[in-house]
């Protein structure tokens, strides 16, 4: 392990916007973006690594459930129960000796394995078109504008969960996404919209009215104490309600894409997570296969898990006070990101380890 082991004299504050080759980060996540949609799984791996050395764990994290909600959604639609599974090891590993020192988790080797898996995983399966955020302006809150987008036929959809101190100005609101989402609906376009209308009201009061509208407490949301009063869980409640009547897989599913979405929860979490709601609304509107398989390849995957080593031996040349020479002369410009993207292309110890792709 010596000779793949990251001896960087660098701390995590070192790596605030860089990565640990001094890209920058939001270049990194771009790319890594990037080589999974176009199912590279050579280069994806080697940016979920310069990840990885940098200690951008939750970067990384979020850029995994972007990728899954918003650009793999449908395509396999049972993912997020691997994601989470995926995700509960990662923080087995984390309280297992590095509590407020993950840095140094770039030198164990189930880590390494543990984002080189799943990055093969996201990379191998199908994609589909990526959701659109589904807009919503000022007119949207007038009146005679929402007249026209009411279409629920009863003001009962929401009955079974709007609860006693829940902010009363949202029921119409809810009941409409109820009624997207109920089997004399379905509609995906309906649904997201009402979910959009909710969480930009919020937005709304509290810019304009400085008010922070909250529900009643939902006790059962896996998260601090302090945020199980954010409306988003009336979204999440409605969901998983809606879920009851489908397949139970389903259910199964929306409960993973909600403790995903829970993980390390932060009032900013809704919006940046939003392709999670979108992703489990269309498993209740939309058609989609449940007998797609979650891991394709898997003997591949295998080879390359084993083989990841050599991807850190070349991340380990960058190394600043290890003794050893740069591969790339990289500063923080956009140029040697592309020279290194095309030296990837050229390295025979990857070449060797991944098939290529280029379709």
């Amino acid at each position: 392990m010596d000779k793949f082991k990251i001896d960087d004299k660098r701390t995590q504050k070192d790596f605030k916007n860089i990565t640990f080759s001094k890209y920058k980060k939001s270049d990194v996540k771009k790319e890594l973006i990037k080589s999974i949609r176009n199912n590279k799984i050579e280069e994806a791996c080697h940016w979920c690594a310069e990840l990885v050395c940098s200690g951008h764990f939750m970067d990384l994290w979020e850029t995994i459930l972007l990728i899954t909600s918003k650009y793999i959604h449908l395509g396999n639609p049972k993912l997020p129960l691997y994601i989470e599974i995926r995700y509960n090891k990662f923080k087995e590993l984390v309280q297992n000796g590095y509590i407020n020192n993950e840095l140094k988790m770039r030198n164990n080797m189930e880590t390494r394995q543990l984002f080189c898996e799943i990055i093969c995983v996201l990379a191998l399966s199908n994609k589909k078109q990526g959701l659109v955020q589904s807009k919503v302006t000022d007119k949207d809150f007038k009146i005679v504008e929402m007249q026209t987008r009411l279409k629920a036929d009863t003001l009962n959809y929401c009955n079974s969960i709007f609860m006693k101190e829940d902010p009363k100005e949202l029921f119409i609101a809810l009941n409409e996404l109820c009624y997207h989402m109920s089997a004399k609906s379905e509609s995906f376009m309906d649904a997201i919209y009402w979910i959009e209308w909710i969480l930009e009201y919020e937005k709304k009061c509290q810019k304009e009215k400085k008010i922070n509208i909250i529900c009643e407490r939902r006790p059962t949301i896996p998260v601090n104490t302090n945020n199980q009063k954010d409306i988003v869980w009336m979204i999440w409640d409605c969901i998983l309600h809606a879920s009851t009547r489908k397949h139970n897989s389903v259910l199964k599913i929306n409960k993973s894409l909600l403790n995903i979405f829970c993980s390390r929860f932060t009032t900013t979490s809704k919006r940046k997570r939003r392709f999670l709601i979108y992703f489990a609304t269309s498993l209740i509107t939309d058609y989609y296969n449940l007998n797609i398989k979650i891991i394709n390849n898997e003997p591949l995957i295998e080879k390359i898990k084993k083989n990841i080593n050599q991807i850190y031996k070349q991340i380990k040349k960058h190394e600043i006070g290890s003794g050893t020479n740069y591969l790339f002369k990289n500063s923080f410009n956009g140029g040697n990101l592309e020279k290194t993207i095309s030296k990837l292309n050229k390295l025979d110890s990857l070449m060797g380890m991944v098939p290529r792709n280029n379709n």
